[in-house]
């Protein structure tokens, strides 16, 4: 016979083991360098969603000015050529236009976008996704990006530091072959993460006028 401890524990392991598990359980590890981890998983017609997380001390609005200038961008999100605001919509809300120099033999990518940013529960969240084909015409010499979704996801931790991670989804366009798709996938975000951390420092001292902390 069961006594009341031993119920009481298989109750809560059955509660709790699906919330551990649930983050895990779709998403495979692809690797672990410098405190910058990288997973992937399948998304559709054999192209993967790519998550990548770090640590690093940091404030929201460091973030978010550090993401917000246009012109360094190129300095620090992989393959990145040139990108600009074509139109704010509101505070919090802003239409992208981002070039990506492609290596050859491939043509060059580009995308345009919708972001916006909030934050709840001490969260702070930035959503990415396609823009309407109406809001910019395609350009001579670009390949469009498109079923754009990705999302930043900061959360402030007791030990001073800022959990960020990124999670994203992209298709390139164009005849790539997947394989070497989602193997570029998994090397951006990493080169990404890697000039996010090398970047952010410069900006510590910036305030933002939307971000209370």
């Amino acid at each position: 016979m069961l006594t009341l401890k031993k119920c009481l524990f298989i109750t809560l392991l059955l509660v709790t083991t699906p919330l551990l598990a649930e983050p895990f359980a779709y998403w495979k590890f692809d690797s672990n360098r410098n405190g910058i981890s990288i997973y992937s998983r399948e998304h559709s017609d054999g192209l993967v969603e790519i998550r990548a997380q770090m640590f690093t001390p940091t404030s929201y609005g460091a973030f978010l000015s550090l993401l917000e200038d246009s012109k360094n961008v190129p300095n620090w999100i992989a393959n990145v050529s040139s990108s600009q605001v074509l139109k704010q919509i509101s505070a919090t809300e802003n239409i992208v236009y981002t070039q990506f120099a492609a290596p050859w033999p491939a043509t060059n990518r580009d995308m345009v976008t919708y972001s916006k940013y909030s934050i709840e529960d001490s969260a702070f969240t930035l959503s990415i996704k396609d823009a309407p084909l109406s809001t910019f015409p395609p350009q001579q010499g670009y390949v469009r990006v498109h079923s754009v979704t990705a999302t930043w996801l900061l959360q402030k931790l007791t030990n001073g530091l800022t959990v960020i991670e990124y999670t994203a989804f992209a298709h390139p366009g164009g005849d790539l072959p997947d394989w070497l798709i989602n193997k570029l996938a998994i090397e951006s975000a990493r080169e990404t993460f890697e000039g996010l951390r090398a970047q952010l420092p410069n900006y510590q001292t910036r305030s933002h006028p939307q971000i209370q902390e």
